[in-house]
């Protein structure tokens, strides 16, 4: 199976992978069973796509770039378990009709280092609300290494994240190993939905955990009422980076109990 190349847009934020070990390390990391059905995000020159499709049920790969979409679909033709789809993938993923119309358990997908942060955030609601086994990501280094974090090097992102996934990195992944160079290394990471979250809804979560990061240098007593703290069993001179995610629990609950 030959896939035609094209030249990579830098406007989409294009680096194709070219080292066939760590696309194998990136599908295996997913643990492919054969009665999986995979949605792909940012298919790109199909190089995931290839290999993952003779281990699995299904392969829905999404792709925004509509020359790579008409060369893949050509190259997959005669593969019936690969459907391309033309699609941004943020957007793919907070429709309900798409959603509901392909059925999937796992995610994977080498991602657009721009476009990280809110997709983390789509999965999340995502998570919430269909059945996910696992997702798997290849995305840039410094990223993994934030949502990964642990007090005392704690933030934003790693307690988001955490607060619905179970977080697991997988390996690193040279700059060197994608056409063209980006700037930055890369990450492959594994996700998996804690199951029965009784957290708040992510948007209101992500409300509170801007709160509590608004000024991440400065003491807890800058930004939550001392009463809060206190009852919560916090002292009021910790900076935000030193609190377990339980800690962020307690203040929440407490804040909302007390009003404050």
């Amino acid at each position: 199976m030959r896939i035609q190349k094209i030249l990579p847009k830098k406007h989409l934020g294009q680096n194709f992978l070219r080292n066939p070990a760590v696309v194998k390390d990136l599908i295996d990391a997913s643990e492919p069973k054969s009665s999986d059905s995979y949605l792909e995000i940012g298919s790109g020159e199909g190089a995931v796509t290839k290999i993952l499709a003779p281990k699995v049920k299904k392969v829905i790969a999404v792709e925004l770039d509509h020359e790579m979409v008409q060369i893949l679909q050509k190259s997959f033709t005669s593969i019936d378990n690969i459907t391309i789809v033309r699609d941004d993938a943020l957007r793919f993923l907070t429709k309900r009709s798409t959603l509901d119309a392909n059925h999937f358990n796992k995610i994977i997908g080498s991602i657009p280092y721009q476009i990280t942060s809110p997709l983390l955030h789509a999965l999340v609601d995502l998570s919430l609300s269909i059945k996910l086994d696992n997702i798997v990501l290849l995305i840039q280094k410094e990223v993994a290494q934030k949502i990964c974090a642990q007090p005392p090097r704690a933030s934003y992102l790693s307690n988001f994240v955490q607060s619905y996934f179970e977080v697991q990195l997988i390996r690193n992944v040279s700059r060197e190993w994608f056409y063209p160079v980006p700037k930055v290394d890369g990450t492959i990471i594994r996700l998996i939905p804690i199951t029965y979250n009784l957290l708040p809804n992510p948007d209101v979560w992500s409300d509170f955990l801007h709160q509590g990061f608004k000024h991440p240098r400065k003491m807890l007593k800058k930004v939550f009422d001392e009463k809060i703290l206190k009852e919560s069993g916090i002292k009021v001179e910790q900076r935000p980076s030193s609190l377990k995610l339980a800690d962020w629990i307690t203040i929440y609950e407490k804040q909302k109990v007390l009003g404050l």
